[in-house]
């Protein structure tokens, strides 16, 4: 049996249960049938949307060491497998998880925590090699990337002359209204307000500003708010340009090879947002949450330079395009399952 562990709610956005998610559906096509643990039910509709069983702890989800004793009487076998994927678990709670049962975790900081099988599949894992060199088994690299099903098949995406419609999405939530800062900027952008483009603000389901976000541009015909997306592929093939903040977005969007530009929020998301602008030409605006301004007006500057350069936009697509294969949940559901046999 496997088991996954793992948190979404207002606070911390819905980025880990999303990565599960991807992880779970491909166990599935293993013939295994993943269930999810939950602190609170503030993803339990995603999960059970996807087909899967989820138990709700009713636990504080920031205080993980008091859940061992629910833990214990849920998982019962010793063999079977649980993925732990939540910042808020520290080396305490993983020592006394495998007390009882076999421990996976993602891991995303370069932190060695001690588990039978530790999974980090960012583009700047394999730089964090030695900080796991102790560990018994790991996955590093991009190529574990879990990507969901939808941006695992082949897509046709071209690069248009000129750019009519740009997308700006700040994950399952936007914990400093990101998005009105951008839109502002852009819509009081002379270069930009001139061009024909239809600007599509995704709007997360744990974003605090939806109503605001709304009611801001509700004015503007050439800004819509796009809430509870049930297609994001199809979605992002409608797109020439993507902003985005570094989450996995970034992974789903370079599948597709559309151009994007990134920011971050957190230290968690920096490394992922600097090894891209490294690897390629995708520019890193920066940290919204440390100098708001000056990401806004690198990102507005950025996005000068897709509208004027379609040559840009062309080597943005053939360098995204070579990042990600598709087959990392895969990957990673086989290891977890060769564990429970």
């Amino acid at each position: 049996m496997l088991y996954i562990r793992a948190d979404g709610n207002t606070d911390i956005g819905m980025g880990h249960v999303m990565r599960c998610l991807s992880i779970a559906e491909a166990a599935a096509d293993l013939g295994c049938s993943p269930v999810f643990i939950t602190a609170d039910n503030g993803c339990l509709s995603m999960i059970e949307e996807r087909g899967f069983r989820a138990i709700v702890l009713n636990t504080d989800y920031r205080d993980m060491l008091s859940e061992i004793p629910q833990l214990k009487k849920i998982v019962k076998q010793q063999k079977d497998m649980i993925l732990i994927d939540s910042y808020q678990a520290d080396d305490a709670y993983f020592d006394a998880v495998k007390e009882f049962v076999q421990t996976a975790c993602l891991e995303d900081m370069g932190v060695p925590h001690p588990v039978c099988l530790l999974i980090n599949y960012n583009i700047y894992a394999p730089q964090l090699a030695d900080n796991y060199k102790e560990l018994e088994d790991v996955l590093l690299g991009i190529q574990y990337m879990p990507l969901r099903k939808a941006f695992q098949a082949p897509c046709e995406y071209q690069i248009k002359d000129k750019i009519t419609d740009v997308m700006i999405t700040t994950g399952g939530s936007d914990p400093y209204f990101a998005a009105a800062a951008f839109m502002d900027a852009i819509l009081a952008d002379t270069f930009l307000s001139k061009q024909k483009i239809n600007w599509h603000i995704v709007s997360g389901p744990f974003n605090r500003f939806a109503e605001e976000l709304k009611n801001r541009y509700q004015s503007c015909k050439n800004v819509c708010i796009h809430e509870n997306v049930k297609d994001m592929r199809e979605l992002l093939l409608q797109t020439d340009v993507v902003l985005t903040a570094a989450g996995s977005t970034v992974y789903e969007v370079s599948s597709l090879g559309i151009p994007m530009i990134v920011f971050y929020f957190a230290e968690n998301q920096r490394q992922g947002a600097c090894a891209l602008a490294e690897l390629t030409q995708i520019v890193n605006a920066g940290c919204f949450a440390k100098n708001s301004q000056a990401v806004t007006d690198k990102a507005v500057k950025a996005l000068h330079q897709c509208v004027a350069e379609k040559t840009y936009r062309e080597r943005l697509y053939e360098q995204e395009r070579q990042l990600v294969d598709g087959k990392g949940a895969q990957r990673i559901a086989k290891a977890l399952m060769d564990r429970t046999i």
